[in-house]
Protein backbone atom coordinates (compact mmCIF):
# COMPACT_ATOMS: atom_id res chain seq x y z
CA UNK A 1 0.00 0.00 0.00
CA UNK A 2 2.90 2.68 0.77
CA UNK A 3 4.18 1.77 -2.62
CA UNK A 4 1.08 3.25 -4.40
CA UNK A 5 0.67 6.30 -2.17
CA UNK A 6 4.36 7.79 -2.71
CA UNK A 7 3.86 8.61 -6.73
CA UNK A 8 0.46 10.28 -5.44
CA UNK A 9 1.92 12.33 -3.56
CA UNK A 10 4.27 13.28 -6.02
CA UNK A 11 1.81 14.17 -8.68
CA UNK A 12 -0.72 16.11 -6.23
CA UNK A 13 2.29 18.43 -4.63
CA UNK A 14 2.55 21.95 -6.58
CA UNK A 15 6.26 21.91 -6.01
CA UNK A 16 6.70 19.63 -8.84
CA UNK A 17 10.46 17.94 -8.86
CA UNK A 18 13.40 20.00 -9.22
CA UNK A 19 15.39 17.22 -10.70
CA UNK A 20 12.89 16.60 -13.19
CA UNK A 21 12.86 21.02 -14.19
CA UNK A 22 16.54 20.77 -14.18
CA UNK A 23 16.87 18.15 -16.97
CA UNK A 24 14.40 19.64 -19.19
CA UNK A 25 16.54 23.16 -18.63
CA UNK A 26 19.53 20.75 -19.92
CA UNK A 27 17.32 19.61 -22.65
CA UNK A 28 16.67 23.57 -23.66
CA UNK A 29 20.52 24.47 -24.13
CA UNK A 30 20.53 22.07 -26.84
CA UNK A 31 17.65 23.93 -28.70
CA UNK A 32 19.40 27.50 -28.36
CA UNK A 33 22.81 26.11 -29.43
CA UNK A 34 21.46 24.76 -32.24
CA UNK A 35 24.71 22.13 -32.27
CA UNK A 36 26.28 19.40 -30.33
CA UNK A 37 27.48 20.64 -26.90
CA UNK A 38 30.23 19.17 -24.21
CA UNK A 39 30.07 18.31 -20.77
CA UNK A 40 32.18 21.78 -19.91
CA UNK A 41 29.93 23.90 -22.45
CA UNK A 42 26.72 22.26 -20.72
CA UNK A 43 28.68 22.96 -17.13
CA UNK A 44 28.80 26.39 -18.08
CA UNK A 45 25.51 27.14 -19.29
CA UNK A 46 23.97 25.67 -16.62
CA UNK A 47 26.11 27.02 -13.81
CA UNK A 48 26.64 23.49 -12.87
CA UNK A 49 29.18 21.22 -11.19
CA UNK A 50 30.66 18.56 -14.18
CA UNK A 51 29.79 15.81 -12.25
CA UNK A 52 26.56 16.55 -11.43
CA UNK A 53 25.83 17.69 -15.63
CA UNK A 54 27.46 13.81 -16.19
CA UNK A 55 24.93 11.91 -14.42
CA UNK A 56 22.01 13.83 -16.28
CA UNK A 57 23.93 12.82 -19.30
CA UNK A 58 24.04 8.90 -18.77
CA UNK A 59 20.61 8.96 -18.42
CA UNK A 60 19.58 10.91 -20.90
CA UNK A 61 21.73 8.82 -23.39
CA UNK A 62 20.46 5.46 -22.01
CA UNK A 63 16.83 6.58 -23.14
CA UNK A 64 17.70 7.80 -26.11
CA UNK A 65 17.14 11.80 -25.65
CA UNK A 66 20.31 12.39 -26.11
CA UNK A 67 23.16 10.67 -28.26
CA UNK A 68 27.13 10.63 -27.13
CA UNK A 69 29.75 11.53 -30.19
CA UNK A 70 32.61 8.91 -29.77
CA UNK A 71 34.98 10.82 -31.14
CA UNK A 72 34.95 14.36 -29.25
CA UNK A 73 32.12 13.31 -26.59
CA UNK A 74 29.89 15.81 -27.36
CA UNK A 75 26.24 15.25 -26.87
CA UNK A 76 23.33 16.39 -29.29
CA UNK A 77 19.24 15.49 -29.74
CA UNK A 78 18.79 11.91 -29.79
CA UNK A 79 15.94 9.87 -31.77
CA UNK A 80 13.91 9.79 -28.56
CA UNK A 81 13.20 13.31 -28.71
CA UNK A 82 12.24 13.51 -32.42
CA UNK A 83 9.54 11.14 -31.97
CA UNK A 84 8.27 13.19 -29.17
CA UNK A 85 8.38 16.45 -31.32
CA UNK A 86 6.87 14.42 -34.19
CA UNK A 87 3.88 13.19 -31.86
CA UNK A 88 3.52 16.69 -30.74
CA UNK A 89 3.60 18.42 -33.88
CA UNK A 90 0.55 15.84 -35.23
CA UNK A 91 -1.34 17.24 -32.02
CA UNK A 92 -0.84 20.82 -33.25
CA UNK A 93 -3.94 21.50 -35.14
CA UNK A 94 -3.67 25.21 -36.50
CA UNK A 95 -7.52 24.66 -36.70
CA UNK A 96 -8.07 23.82 -32.76
CA UNK A 97 -5.41 26.85 -32.17
CA UNK A 98 -7.20 29.47 -34.64
CA UNK A 99 -10.86 29.07 -33.13
CA UNK A 100 -11.12 30.90 -30.08
CA UNK A 101 -9.22 33.91 -32.11
CA UNK A 102 -11.48 33.72 -34.81
CA UNK A 103 -14.92 34.19 -32.60
CA UNK A 104 -13.15 36.93 -30.88
CA UNK A 105 -11.77 38.74 -34.18
CA UNK A 106 -15.43 38.30 -35.74
CA UNK A 107 -17.12 39.66 -32.74
CA UNK A 108 -14.48 42.74 -32.39
CA UNK A 109 -15.21 43.61 -35.85
CA UNK A 110 -18.40 42.13 -36.47
CA UNK A 111 -17.77 40.69 -40.12
CA UNK A 112 -17.84 36.92 -41.24
CA UNK A 113 -14.54 35.44 -40.47
CA UNK A 114 -13.06 32.38 -42.14
CA UNK A 115 -10.60 29.88 -41.52
CA UNK A 116 -9.37 27.91 -44.41
CA UNK A 117 -6.47 24.97 -45.09
CA UNK A 118 -4.98 22.72 -47.65
CA UNK A 119 -6.28 19.96 -48.73
CA UNK A 120 -4.84 17.55 -51.67
CA UNK A 121 -7.36 18.76 -54.06
CA UNK A 122 -7.16 22.46 -52.88
CA UNK A 123 -8.38 25.68 -50.20
CA UNK A 124 -10.76 24.00 -48.16
CA UNK A 125 -12.58 26.15 -45.37
CA UNK A 126 -11.99 24.75 -41.40
CA UNK A 127 -14.06 27.26 -39.19
CA UNK A 128 -16.61 29.72 -40.08
CA UNK A 129 -17.72 32.28 -37.55
CA UNK A 130 -21.15 34.45 -38.90
CA UNK A 131 -20.78 38.12 -38.19
CA UNK A 132 -24.16 39.30 -36.10
CA UNK A 133 -25.72 41.35 -39.22
CA UNK A 134 -28.98 40.32 -40.50
CA UNK A 135 -27.62 39.58 -44.16
CA UNK A 136 -24.46 37.59 -44.82
CA UNK A 137 -22.81 35.34 -46.88
CA UNK A 138 -23.22 31.43 -45.95
CA UNK A 139 -20.47 29.66 -46.06
CA UNK A 140 -20.20 25.79 -44.77
CA UNK A 141 -17.03 24.09 -43.02
CA UNK A 142 -15.60 21.70 -45.99
CA UNK A 143 -16.56 23.77 -48.64
CA UNK A 144 -13.57 23.86 -51.18
CA UNK A 145 -13.13 27.05 -53.49
CA UNK A 146 -10.89 27.67 -56.55
CA UNK A 147 -7.25 28.79 -56.06
CA UNK A 148 -7.13 32.33 -58.40
CA UNK A 149 -11.13 33.42 -58.20
CA UNK A 150 -11.14 34.12 -54.01
CA UNK A 151 -9.23 36.27 -51.61
CA UNK A 152 -8.26 32.46 -49.51
CA UNK A 153 -7.32 30.99 -53.49
CA UNK A 154 -4.73 33.55 -53.67
CA UNK A 155 -3.43 33.43 -50.34
CA UNK A 156 -2.40 30.09 -50.78
CA UNK A 157 -1.43 30.51 -54.74
CA UNK A 158 0.82 33.11 -53.36
CA UNK A 159 2.89 31.45 -50.27
CA UNK A 160 2.83 27.65 -51.19
CA UNK A 161 5.50 25.98 -53.02
CA UNK A 162 5.55 26.45 -56.66
CA UNK A 163 5.51 22.53 -57.22
CA UNK A 164 2.59 22.31 -55.24
CA UNK A 165 0.41 24.64 -56.53
CA UNK A 166 2.11 25.37 -60.15
CA UNK A 167 -0.85 22.58 -61.89
CA UNK A 168 -4.16 23.98 -60.28
CA UNK A 169 -2.95 27.54 -60.85
CA UNK A 170 -2.48 26.99 -64.73
CA UNK A 171 -5.74 24.78 -64.90
CA UNK A 172 -7.31 28.18 -63.82
CA UNK A 173 -5.44 30.09 -66.04
CA UNK A 174 -6.83 28.30 -68.79
CA UNK A 175 -10.42 27.35 -67.40
CA UNK A 176 -11.23 31.05 -66.27
CA UNK A 177 -9.38 32.56 -69.56
CA UNK A 178 -6.98 34.82 -67.14
CA UNK A 179 -4.09 36.31 -68.31
CA UNK A 180 -0.70 34.76 -66.70
CA UNK A 181 1.34 37.49 -66.33
CA UNK A 182 -1.23 39.53 -64.56
CA UNK A 183 -1.67 36.62 -62.17
CA UNK A 184 2.13 36.41 -61.66
CA UNK A 185 2.16 40.18 -60.85
CA UNK A 186 -0.68 39.99 -58.05
CA UNK A 187 0.25 36.69 -56.80
CA UNK A 188 3.75 39.20 -55.98
CA UNK A 189 2.14 41.44 -54.67
CA UNK A 190 0.19 39.66 -51.95
CA UNK A 191 3.62 38.36 -51.06
CA UNK A 192 4.95 41.99 -50.59
CA UNK A 193 1.77 43.10 -48.41
CA UNK A 194 0.43 39.63 -47.01
CA UNK A 195 -3.00 40.38 -47.64
CA UNK A 196 -5.09 38.89 -51.18
CA UNK A 197 -8.34 40.24 -52.40
CA UNK A 198 -11.32 39.72 -54.25
CA UNK A 199 -14.19 41.84 -54.84
CA UNK A 200 -15.23 41.16 -58.27
CA UNK A 201 -17.82 38.56 -58.94
CA UNK A 202 -17.62 34.51 -58.66
CA UNK A 203 -20.39 32.43 -57.97
CA UNK A 204 -22.29 32.65 -55.10
CA UNK A 205 -24.15 35.63 -54.15
CA UNK A 206 -23.34 38.87 -56.11
CA UNK A 207 -21.76 41.76 -54.36
CA UNK A 208 -19.72 39.42 -51.67
CA UNK A 209 -16.43 39.96 -51.30
CA UNK A 210 -13.31 39.07 -49.27
CA UNK A 211 -9.74 40.03 -47.87
CA UNK A 212 -7.54 36.80 -46.58
CA UNK A 213 -3.91 37.13 -44.96
CA UNK A 214 -1.60 34.50 -44.10
CA UNK A 215 -0.72 32.08 -41.35
CA UNK A 216 2.86 30.25 -40.87
CA UNK A 217 4.25 27.36 -38.72
CA UNK A 218 7.33 27.21 -37.12
CA UNK A 219 9.23 26.42 -39.80
CA UNK A 220 8.30 29.31 -41.79
CA UNK A 221 5.39 27.56 -44.48
CA UNK A 222 2.27 28.58 -44.86
CA UNK A 223 -0.30 26.46 -43.14
CA UNK A 224 -3.73 28.18 -42.82
CA UNK A 225 -5.29 31.80 -44.07
CA UNK A 226 -7.82 33.70 -42.38
CA UNK A 227 -10.15 35.97 -43.92
CA UNK A 228 -12.75 38.86 -43.75
CA UNK A 229 -16.11 37.79 -45.70
CA UNK A 230 -18.84 39.89 -46.59
CA UNK A 231 -20.43 42.51 -48.96
CA UNK A 232 -19.15 46.02 -51.09
CA UNK A 233 -19.74 48.50 -48.80
CA UNK A 234 -18.85 46.75 -45.50
CA UNK A 235 -15.56 46.01 -45.31
CA UNK A 236 -12.47 48.80 -46.29
CA UNK A 237 -10.23 46.81 -48.70
CA UNK A 238 -7.64 49.50 -48.98
CA UNK A 239 -4.45 48.04 -47.81
CA UNK A 240 -3.79 50.69 -44.90
CA UNK A 241 -7.76 50.89 -44.30
CA UNK A 242 -8.72 49.39 -40.48
CA UNK A 243 -9.93 46.56 -41.58
CA UNK A 244 -6.96 45.07 -43.48
CA UNK A 245 -4.84 45.71 -40.73
CA UNK A 246 -6.58 43.96 -38.07
CA UNK A 247 -6.84 41.02 -39.89
CA UNK A 248 -3.02 41.19 -40.91
CA UNK A 249 -2.46 41.97 -37.16
CA UNK A 250 -5.16 38.63 -35.82
CA UNK A 251 -3.37 36.17 -38.76
CA UNK A 252 0.47 37.18 -37.00
CA UNK A 253 -1.13 36.64 -34.09
CA UNK A 254 -2.11 33.64 -34.66
CA UNK A 255 1.43 33.14 -36.06
CA UNK A 256 3.18 33.11 -33.45
CA UNK A 257 1.08 30.93 -31.36
CA UNK A 258 2.36 28.81 -33.80
CA UNK A 259 5.85 29.12 -33.68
Amino acid sequence: MKEMEAPTRLISSSQGIQSLEIAFSILKCFKEAKAPLSVSELSKRMDMPKNKIHKYLVSFTRVGALIQNKKDSSYAMGPSLIELGLVALQQFDVAKIAKPHIREFSKQINHSVALAIWSEEGPIIAEYERSDKPIQVEIQAGYRFPLLMTALGKCFAAFLPFSQVQPLIQREIDNYQLDEQMVKQELQTIREERVSFRNTLFGGIPGSMSVASPIFDYTGNMVAALCLIGFTGEIDTSPSSIDVLKLKEKANQITNQLT
